[in-house]
């Protein structure tokens, strides 16, 4: 009697399915931003402090004054010509409350703390520091108009004006929190530096900065060296970076406006969005990780950039993305930065890297870029969202571009550019593909259609620039099934869906040499 071997052929199609879940899971984990926060070193010591214990001291300012026991001080009044200094020893805190205070110095930092160990400011009313563009007689770390070596918080519903004639704004040579205040600071170096790090609980900062407005240094301590973002409000204008961390920048949550001349969001290893509003204008990239990017959430709004979004592995999840690129979108290129700085060290852009995997997951992205649209130098991964590509009108890019293939397991596709470079997604694709290759160039503002054999439009799109390729992928998609392109409303032609990946129209007008 023969063997029945049908239920055999089922369960090895279930464990196939289940390895390829496995597979896709380990290479793009949803919870990456909450890994690369634990991984950090976060320092609270000062909600630990009971300033009930200590004694409050009221002083007026008129002259210079040094604290040397711990306590709360209350300060007030105008010092014109002098320094607030703080020495302390371990173990010991201080709070200073600014009440409408002002202080200048002409020879040095408004507040400085050379030893201590917590040190909290207090802001209430509107307080002013300034200090000179010369320094005599400090360290030659000492830099800050506020600086100090204890670990550095700020609170209250204050305001704080500070003038950074020498250099940096506020430097905290330990941890540097931010738990509330309104802050405006014009540094004539970087306006905001932490060294082991940044992290904004909440708050609202307008800064001006010759350099960088917002960063993070320590490269040799495990867990330190990053910038934790939770909420606040952020008008920063940099002549150099936005936000710049070693380690990592997370970003949780707030409301950011920033203008950079060079890169807008940078890390030399991790960056983590999951909330928040951005708007970016970025002679360089708008957001780039050396390493790793993961975007699970928040509005990114790109405005003017080199390349977009870039990092050696690139995830997202969620969100709301728009790019604008004179270069690549977004470009999983792996290594340091290799825009627009740093265009004689360029890697090949065709050099295929299997540690570059850029993979979109969830979410709403649309990329305008001259160069290439999307580009991965390894993997591209299409898994879920919806995804709109207005891309290059020159041959030499293409609106997709992956050094060892394009993958569409799910979501929505829409991609326009020129055919010289177009690639089209992979066989071993879940959901099906369409690539036509137009036998003319078709203007910007040209109105594009998918209809199904109900005249139901499936894809809808008006392109933003000239195009001479279009590559759908959808879930809608049916094998076998009739659809109708349409260009400004005027049948191009059919398309029979044949198999995962369907071409339509000459192919060799592209001169893509992955093909």
């Amino acid at each position: 009697m023969a063997r029945d071997y049908r239920w055999l052929i089922i369960v090895l199609i279930i464990i196939v399915a289940i390895i390829a879940t496995s597979v896709a899971n380990s290479q793009y984990n949803p919870d990456t931003t909450t890994r690369l926060e634990t991984a950090l070193d976060i320092d609270n010591g000062d909600l630990k402090v009971d300033w009930d214990k200590y004694p409050t001291t009221d002083i007026e300012l008129t002259n210079s004054i040094e604290l040397t026991n711990p306590g709360t001080y209350h300060l007030t009044g105008t010092l014109m010509d002098g320094v607030v200094s703080v020495k302390l020893a371990d173990d010991a805190p201080i709070r200073l409350v600014l009440d409408n205070v002002t202080i200048y110095n002409s020879d040095g930092p408004a507040i400085i703390c050379q030893e201590g160990d917590d040190l909290v400011i207090e802001l209430v009313g509107e307080n002013t520091l300034a200090d000179s563009a010369t320094y005599n007689n400090y360290d030659t770390d000492v830099t800050g108009t506020i600086y100090s070596k204890a670990d550095l918080t700020f609170i209250g519903d204050g305001l704080l004006n500070i003038g950074a004639n020498y250099a940096d704004g506020i430097v905290g040579k330990d941890d540097l929190t931010f738990r509330g205040g309104t802050y405006h600071i014009a540094a004539a170096d970087d306006a905001i530096r932490g060294k082991d790090s940044v992290r904004v609980a909440n708050g609202s900062f307008v800064i001006d900065a010759v350099v960088d407005a917002i960063k993070s240094t320590n490269d040799t301590d495990s867990g330190k060296g990053f910038i934790l973002i939770e909420n606040g409000n952020f008008n920063l204008t940099a002549g150099a970076k936005g936000l710049q961390a070693i380690r990592s920048i997370l970003i949780h949550d707030g409301n950011f406006v920033i203008t950079a001349t060079d890169d807008a969001v940078h890390s030399d290893n991790y960056i983590g969005i999951t909330g928040g509003t951005l708007n970016i204008s970025a002679g360089d990239d708008a957001v780039h990780a050396d390493r790793e990017l993961v975007i699970d959430g928040g509005y990114i709004n790109i405005a003017k950039s080199y390349e977009g979004l870039e990092a050696q592995k690139i995830t997202i999840t969620d969100g709301d993305i728009r790019v604008m690129a004179s270069d690549d979108g977004i470009n999983a290129g792996g290594g340091a930065d290799q825009s627009a700085a740093n265009q004689p060290n360029r890697k090949d852009p065709f050099a295929a890297d299997e540690n570059c995997i850029l993979s979109i997951d969830g979410g709403n992205l649309y990329v305008n870029a001259s160069g290439d649209g999307i580009d991965s130098n390894g993997w591209l991964y299409i898994n879920g969202g919806t995804t709109i590509v207005d891309g290059p009108t020159n041959d030499g890019n293409g609106a997709l571009d992956a050094g060892l293939g394009i993958i569409v397991n799910g979501g929505e596709l829409i991609a326009l550019g020129s055919s010289g470079m177009a690639e089209a997604p992979n066989q071993t694709s879940a959901i099906n593909n369409v690539s036509v290759y137009l036998s003319q160039t078709y203007p910007a503002d040209t109105s594009v259609e998918i209809r199904d054999q109900n005249e139901n439009v499936v894809i809808s799109h008006t392109s933003a620039k000239a195009f001479s390729h279009l590559a759908f992928s959808s879930p809608a998609f049916r094998f076998g099934d009739v659809y109708t392109l349409y260009l400004n409303d005027e049948k191009y032609s059919d398309l029979t869906i044949s198999g995962i990946v369907t071409t339509i129209g000459n192919t060799n007008r592209g001169m893509n040499p992955r093909r």
